[in-house]
């Protein structure tokens, strides 16, 4: 298995865990703007694994499945605001447990996060990969892994120009989820998104898919479930997710 990161135009982020070489599975992914699709995406390939002509945001295969979005900054690691190195890397408590869990029950498992800190000149992109290949490397140690990274760095108060404007892959907006939902057939109406911020249940909002706060506050608002973490979740998750 390789460990592949393919970025993608303008900067938005996958990173794969799937069969072959890099370079081979680098070609299958082309270059696609999430956040500029509409037009782009008759006119640009947008390739995935297993098509050859099929736009990133196709529609759902009929073997689409459920699956898991977490957020990254207060779901899996600590929130020490604007985490662009690794030595600022701390899992939160069980998370990595949590993970495990969804990976042994075959529940694809994508990292949906902005990283508004690259609009902001905080860090840069190559930071952000350094990051999410350093946390798939210490998830590896607990038999868990992270079936896609995805990121926004897009933040329309950013002051570097390349990223300083609206995207739609920026939670709530359902860009990161739809990009998901391609790469790893998903049915994003049967699926969960767990986060910290209001965004993330935005984002569940915006696709349709259930879900889940995490943190130590209780959040109120209908038709979702709170929990202190991820690992208080995760058990919960199970029992109601149909694989």
């Amino acid at each position: 298995m390789a460990f592949v990161v393919v970025r993608l135009l303008l900067g938005v982020d996958v990173h794969t865990k799937a069969a072959g070489s890099p370079r081979q599975l680098a070609m299958q992914l082309a270059p696609v703007d999430l956040g500029n699709l509409g037009a782009a995406a008759a006119t640009r390939p947008g390739a995935l694994p297993g098509s050859e002509s099929e736009p990133i945001h196709r529609r759902p295969r009929s073997c689409s499945r459920p699956g898991i979005l977490l957020d990254r900054d207060g779901t899996i690691i600590v929130d020490h605001g604007y985490v662009g190195s690794i030595d600022r890397v701390e899992f939160i408590e069980g998370s990595p447990e949590a993970i495990a869990s969804f990976n042994q029950a075959n529940i694809p498992v994508a990292v949906v996060t902005n990283q508004a800190g690259v609009a902001r000149g905080l860090y840069g992109i190559d930071d952000v990969d350094r990051v999410h290949q350093y946390i798939a490397e210490r998830l590896a140690e607990y038999g868990a892994h992270i079936d896609l990274f995805l990121y926004c760095p897009y933040h329309p108060e950013g002051v570097v120009k390349a990223f300083a404007r609206t995207s739609e892959d920026r939670k709530p907006m359902p860009g990161m989820a739809k990009a998901a939902q391609a790469a790893l057939h998903l049915d994003l109406t049967a699926s969960w998104v767990v986060g910290d911020r209001p965004e993330d249940v935005g984002l569940a909002e915006a696709v349709g898919a259930s879900a889940i706060h995490v943190g130590p506050d209780h959040y109120e608002r209908r038709g979702v479930w709170s929990f202190p973490n991820l690992a208080a979740a995760a058990a919960f998750i199970m029992e109601r997710i149909a694989v």
